[in-house]
C-alpha cells in the first residue's frame, strides 16, 4: 500500500550506512497518558509486537517515551532503506497499533489520511547525531548472521 502525499525533495533524519533514524514528538491529550499506558501493558503486547515488527522486516528498534508528565510522547525507531517505503510499511501492516496509540496525541489524523506523510513530518525532528555501530548491516544481514551463527554452533556442539 502506497500512501500519496505531497511531494518533498527529502525526508528528514539522518543515515548511518544503510540505516535512518527515525523520532517523532507529539503532545498528548490533557489526561490521556495513563490510556498511552494501558496499551503497553495489555497481555500478550510483547508477542504482538515480536510479530509485528518481523511483519515490516525492516525496524531495527522501536521506542516509545511518555515524558513531562505524560504531556508529550516520543515514538523512535532505527530503520533501512527509504522513508516514505518505512511509512507504507507501517500503514499496511501495522496500521492499528499506530492508530490506538497516537489517537491519544493532539493533531494525529490516523494512519490512513491522505496526508499522513505531511502529519508524520510535521512532528519529525531530526536527530543532531546519529552513529550505528555497523552502519551497514540490515536487519536481514543481522537475523542471517545470527541463523549462521546458531547453525555453527550446533555443528561445533554435534562434534563434540
Amino acid at each position: 500500500m502506497t500512501i500519496s502525499n505531497t511531494p518533498q525533495p527529502s525526508r528528514p533524519g539522518l543515515k548511518s550506512g544503510r540505516t535512518n533514524e527515525f523520532t517523532l514528538f507529539f503532545n498528548v491529550k490533557p489526561g490521556h497518558g495513563q490510556q498511552i499506558r494501558e496499551i503497553f501493558q495489555q497481555p500478550g503486547f510483547e508477542e504482538k509486537r515480536k510479530e509485528m515488527s518481523s511483519r515490516i522486516g525492516t525496524l531495527h528498534d522501536a521506542r516509545w517515551v511518555l515524558f513531562d508528565d505524560d504531556t508529550r510522547l516520543l515514538f523512535a525507531t532505527n530503520f533501512d532503506g527509504d522513508w516514505d517505503a518505512y511509512i507504507d510499511d507501517f500503514a499496511a501492516q501495522i496500521p492499528d497499533v499506530f492508530d490506538a496509540i497516537l489517537q491519544h496525541t493532539e493533531d494525529y489524523p490516523g494512519i490512513h489520511d491522505p496526508n499522513i506523510k505531511d502529519a508524520i513530518v510535521a512532528h519529525q525532528e531530526t536527530a543532531c547525531s546519529y552513529f550505528r555501530t555497523i552502519p551497514d548491516a540490515t536487519v536481514k544481514d543481522l537475523q542471517k548472521a545470527v541463523r549462521v551463527q546458531e547453525a555453527f554452533q550446533r555443528l561445533l556442539d554435534e562434534a563434540t
